[in-house]
Parts: structure tokens; sequence; C-alpha cells
């Protein structure tokens, strides 16, 4: 081969190496493999379930499979962390919720990564209301009633929740804080005992989504007295918001989405979140999210963004005020 031969060869191997960096960096050609979509909390769970929703609709529209990989431990932070050390390539994608990427930035000194900057939000899948939730025999039938009740008890409230630092907890302080009432935290290991706890009479209340406590509502062995949202919601039409009910309007919505390792291509963002608002418009996942408690979202990376930088200032002065810390 004649040297002006090598030289051709070797400009024509770098506009193709060229070529295909920008194919990949545009993310023309992505997804090429299968993606990953981890779930940091264990299978079956209300999180676990809409992300199997969400994944099972992006392997048909991207051709790809997402396979869900279920990574719990330390309130989401093991899962998180993992994926923030991942290839920014679009292969390897968290589902994450409000705990996870809103209040345990504040509730662990120690994550093993920055949350506001270790992802790229991609899109929000899924939002819904928490209900303040009492024991079906208390004499209280509204918010006001219950803060009466809840300064005359001689021993004061006491409400469960799923662990120290959970949502549940730092709502309730929330609450509480806001309607200038004492009232004793009992954790339990879990959502499900802390709901049991209530039924029993062992607490008096607790906050929770509204898909989990509903079943005990309708029973009659829950009574609902308020939704901690900003607008009545169409599960429970009837339950007023606290400023509705005539005190100071708080939210403490659950949410989960999709969101990515810092630094992956735009083009690859913008191509997922096209494929989540689609996924999100079609009847059945709006039906299967709203049997969970939730209303399907659809947001822009953009507007993604702004709710968890949102929802982190807030929670972090709850974590603040109320001195939580994580079990």
């Amino acid at each position: 081969m004649t040297h002006l031969h090598k030289r051709r060869a070797v400009v024509a191997l770098l506009s193709l190496t060229a070529m295909g960096l920008a194919t990949a960096q545009s993310g023309g050609t992505y997804p090429s493999k299968p993606i990953r979509l981890v779930v940091p909390f264990a299978p079956a769970g209300p999180t676990d379930i809409a992300a199997r929703l969400i994944a099972r609709k992006l392997s048909e529209t991207l051709g790809q499979p997402v396979v869900i990989d279920n990574k719990p431990g330390a309130g989401g932070a093991v899962g998180s962390a993992e994926v923030a050390r991942a290839p920014a390539d679009g292969y390897t994608l968290l589902y994450g919720s409000s705990s996870t990427l809103s209040v345990n930035p504040a509730l662990y000194p120690k994550l093993g990564y920055d949350a506001a900057k270790a992802f790229e939000p991609v899109g929000l899948v899924a939002r819904g209301p928490q209900i303040v939730v009492i024991h079906g025999a208390l004499p209280i039938n509204n918010l006001r009633e219950f803060v009466e009740y809840a300064k005359k008890a001689p021993n004061g409230l006491s409400y469960s929740s799923a662990g120290n630092g959970s949502v549940g907890h730092l709502s309730a302080e929330l609450l509480t804080n806001s309607l200038g009432i004492k009232a004793t935290h009992i954790p339990y290991k879990g959502g499900a005992p802390a709901i049991n706890a209530v039924v029993s009479g062992e607490t008096q209340f607790t906050i929770d989504a509204i898909g989990t406590t509903s079943a005990f509502v309708k029973a009659g062995r829950l009574k609902a007295i308020a939704v901690i949202s900003d607008k009545r919601t169409g599960f429970m039409p009837e339950l007023p918001t606290t400023k509705e009910a005539g005190f100071t309007p708080i939210t403490a919505d659950f949410w989960s989405g999709i969101v990515a390792p810092a630094g992956t291509p735009q083009p690859i963002i913008d191509r997922l979140n096209r494929e989540i608002v689609k996924a999100l418009k079609e009847a059945d996942v709006e039906a299967q999210l709203k049997n969970l408690g939730a209303e399907a979202q659809g947001s822009s990376p953009a507007e993604f963004t702004r709710l968890i930088q949102e929802e982190s200032k807030k929670w972090a002065e709850v974590v603040v005020k109320s001195g939580a810390k994580a079990d």
C-alpha cells in the first residue's frame, strides 16, 4: 500500500469513528441493547409495580427489553448509589421517588453520592396524595375536631409510620407542626404494620398513600379526615385539603419517575421522555396507576427537575425541624 493509500485509509477510519461517536451522542441508534431500570426497593410494593408498568411499555416502544433490577437497602440509597456510579449511556436508569430523590439527601449524611448532581431527571411518571387516617372508634370526623381532641388528650396522641425518616414519618411531622399540636412517633418496620397499628388502636393516626389506606376506610376500620395535598383527590373527593379545613396549606404527595446518571446525552434523555409521556397517555396505564392511588403525569425533564428541587428543599426543612434520623 502506498503512502497516499495509507493516508486515505487512516482518514476514512477516523471519519467513520467520528460518525460513530456523533451517532452515539445523538442517540440516533439508541437503544441498541437491553436497558436496566433499577428499582431501589423490594418487589411488589407500589413503587415497584409502577416501575414494572412503565418498563413494559418502554420495552414495546423502544424495541429493546427494559429489565427491572430490584436493589433495596438503606431506604433506597443502595440502588440509587449504584445508578449514580453507572456509565451515562442510557442503559442504566433509576426509578426514583420522593423518598430517594428528595427525602434521603436530607436524611442520610453519607449517601455515597450527591443526589442533586448525580442524576439527570428524565420524566415524572406518577403522583398521588397521602391522607390522614385515624382509628375508627375515635370521636373525630374532621381536621378541626382532630386538633381539638389532640389538645385535650391527657397523654397526647401517637402516630405510626413505616419507620424513622420514612415519608409517612416526615409527613406527620409536617402536619402536626402546621396544626400546632404534639404527637408521639411510633416507628414500625414497614407500612402494613404501621396501618395495622392504627386499625387496632395501638396508635391514633397515621399518614399514608390513599391507595394503601382506602380499603380500610371503606371497611369502616379507619376514618379519613383530610388529604395532604394542594387539591382534593378524585379517589376520595369528599376529603378536604388542610387549607379547606381552615389550616395552613401543606402538601405531602408521593411521586415517582425515571432519572439517568448525570452526563447522559440530551438526545437520549429526550427520546426516553417522549416514550414515557406517550405511554402515560394510554388508558390501561392510567387505569393501573389509579389502582395504586396515583395519577399518570408525563412531565418534561425540566419540570421534573423543578419538582425534585422544590421537594428537596421542603423535606430538608422538615428533617431539620423534627430532628428525624433514619433507622
